[in-house]
């Protein structure tokens, strides 16, 4: 007789099944290759939506998201600010100034 996974280990496995480490691998790939996330998820046939909600539940996979994302961030742009995001910024800093304005 099998048991019901616990909600959190099925959130998992969700997130494993729909986004698997090849996919994660290859789109901090082309991140650190300077494409931006938009671009980069369509390639992959994902959305920019789907990256994030899966970051949301895998912590490992959002740290190395977020770290990619800062080091390949534009110097040029108003970080932590919804005129960052606007300009296509997608740092933990710009998308969390998206978040407080909401």
């Amino acid at each position: 007789m099998s048991y019901p996974i616990d909600d959190a280990e099925q959130l998992i496995a969700n997130a494993e099944a729909r986004m698997p480490p090849s996919t994660r691998s290859r789109l901090i790939a082309k991140l650190r290759m300077g494409k931006h996330i938009d671009e980069a998820a369509a390639e992959l046939d994902i959305s920019p939506k789907l990256v994030f909600s899966t970051a949301r539940v895998l912590v490992p996979f959002a740290e190395q998201l977020d770290a990619t994302l800062i080091e390949q961030r534009d110097p040029s742009l108003p970080h932590g600010t919804v005129t960052g995001y606007n300009k296509r910024c997608r740092c933990p800093e710009c998308r969390s100034a998206l978040r407080q304005r909401v």
